[in-house]
């Protein structure tokens, strides 16, 4: 796998994570792209009317797919969801295309008395409650809320 930050194809910043997937098990080599600055991300795989594109078209809520954006290339790109089941989740909230924000949640451990409200062997679930809002640019900021860059 071959990685490197390259310039975002939607928001034009320096922070998208390029990775180059080779794997035996794949027919094609596939690229991937995450960027850190608008929170948007895309694979080689998912090309504008493509099955890939509309099978996340099927499975996403409605903001998701109004906040798509194909770029020069002809890939498609929707808002990130990370979700790191210790630290937390990072995903987009709101109404319309104008109005939405970044919601930013910590995992906190699951207390015995809960644990039969959750599957089997799960530690963490994501406090709901304490969600913390950010700008539509502040992606950054939502991860760092989480933890995310720590080990």
């Amino acid at each position: 796998m071959d990685s490197q930050l390259i310039e975002c194809n939607i928001c034009k910043g320096n922070a998208c994570y390029e990775q180059v997937i080779v794997d035996d098990n794949l027919p094609e080599t596939v690229t991937t792209y995450m960027c850190f600055g608008c929170g948007m991300t895309t694979t080689s795989l998912m090309k504008k009317s493509s099955v890939q594109v509309k099978e996340t078209f099927n499975r996403s809520p409605e903001l998701y797919k109004d906040l798509s954006v194909t770029d020069e290339n002809g890939l498609v790109w929707f808002p990130a969801t990370v979700t790191v089941p210790e630290k937390g989740m990072v995903f987009i909230d709101g109404t319309s295309k104008k109005n939405w924000m970044w919601k930013a949640v910590k995992a906190v451990r699951i207390l015995e008395e809960e644990k039969d409200m959750y599957p089997e062997g799960n530690e963490y679930r994501m406090d709901m409650k304490n969600a913390k809002t950010y700008g539509q640019r502040d992606f950054m900021d939502a991860l760092d809320y989480i933890n995310f860059w720590t080990l």
